[in-house]
């Protein structure tokens, strides 16, 4: 199987090098059980020169794209990195996509062929590109999703799986762990499932990817300019311990109900009673991961009288319990021996 493996300016390294490490060990693994290594890769960029990613660590390109296209060596697989990294500047991811769209040709070819892709979290930015997601959410690092909203309207984001496989296109979110859980599944299909196990052992990494939920940053919030939506949430995260009501709030801001849910949905994909339920789990989180306070309190202290209500909704949210998420994120308590 030989993979083509895209190099971008900007593009997450971290993600392109885990996954040639993750590469190696597969065919370390492989010839270790007696049989012969499978994968071998090339790094293309768009114009044969290094690239210089994120973290500043230059890597260097095998060719560029023009050459690669032209040998007529065809990859059975596309790996597809981030290929941006700014969740503040939609200038830059603009540049970006305009800068990749000479590739858009080649993923379409190479799909039509029935072929695989290997997508890495702004990646999906360039399967947007393509036409290559038809009706398949994308998937992406949560700082990214309001741009992806603002470039392409009409598709929609998966905000809840790490890993999502449409045939033959495999797609993660980002972070630095994604690229484990993507290069694992891919090792997984085209070498079996033990040799993605034996990798991840040896790599001392898990196979299995967690929910993406429990990752989503609680204090981040989707930039937009309208005004009036803006001081609705003010309202509601300062008063989100209080019984609120939405059609109440709607007459404070001088509108109708109706009127409020639209300009909630344009600005912030939801509506305001979501809204105050997602700040009331935000701040659940900010106690689990800060307090030692029972979560039967914290249920009280985010605004809910109805405990069994509050859980579902925090689970539903999370993809977790509260207890689960207190383990995973919250201050370990240190045994003291004498």
């Amino acid at each position: 199987m030989k993979a083509a493996i895209l190099l971008m300016d900007n593009c997450f390294g971290t993600g392109i090098n885990g996954i040639l490490d993750a590469l190696i060990a597969a065919n370390y693994s492989l010839i270790k059980s007696g049989a012969q290594p499978l994968f071998e890769w090339e790094l293309v960029s768009l114009d044969g020169n290094s690239v210089r990613p994120t973290n500043g660590l230059r890597i260097d390109a095998d060719c560029d794209l023009a050459s690669f296209v032209a040998r007529g060596d065809k990859p059975d697989i596309w790996i597809i990195p981030g290929i941006y990294q700014s969740a503040s500047n939609f200038g830059k991811v603009q540049a970006a996509m305009q800068k990749s769209e000479v590739m858009v040709p080649v993923l379409q070819q190479h799909m039509a062929e029935d072929k695989m892709i290997v997508c890495m979290c702004t990646g999906a930015f360039l399967l947007a590109q393509a036409d290559l997601l038809g009706k398949n959410p994308a998937l992406m690092h949560w700082r990214n999703e309001h741009h992806f909203r603002q470039a392409f309207p009409t598709l929609t984001i998966d905000s809840q799986n790490t890993i999502a496989e449409y045939h033959n296109l495999l797609c993660s979110i980002g972070g630095s762990m994604a690229y484990e859980y993507l290069v694992l599944r891919l090792i997984g299909r085209f070498a079996g499932h033990q040799t993605a196990i034996n990798t991840a052992k040896l790599l001392m990494m898990d196979l299995n990817a967690p929910p993406a939920a429990p990752y989503r940053a609680t204090h981040f919030k989707p930039e937009h300019q309208d005004a009036l939506v803006q001081q609705a949430q003010l309202y509601l995260q300062r008063n989100s311990s209080e019984e609120l009501n939405m059609v109440g709030l709607a007459e404070e801001l001088n509108i109708s109900d109706r009127q409020l849910k639209r300009r909630f949905a344009a600005a912030l994909a939801c509506s305001p009673l979501q809204y105050l339920q997602q700040v009331r789990v935000n701040q659940a989180c900010n106690l689990l991961e800060a307090t030692q306070l029972p979560s039967s309190k914290i249920v009280l202290e985010v605004g809910y009288k109805d405990e069994s209500s509050f859980r579902r909704l925090f689970k539903k949210q999370m993809a977790m319990t509260m207890e689960t998420y207190r383990q995973q994120f919250g201050i370990m308590a240190h045994s003291i021996s004498a």
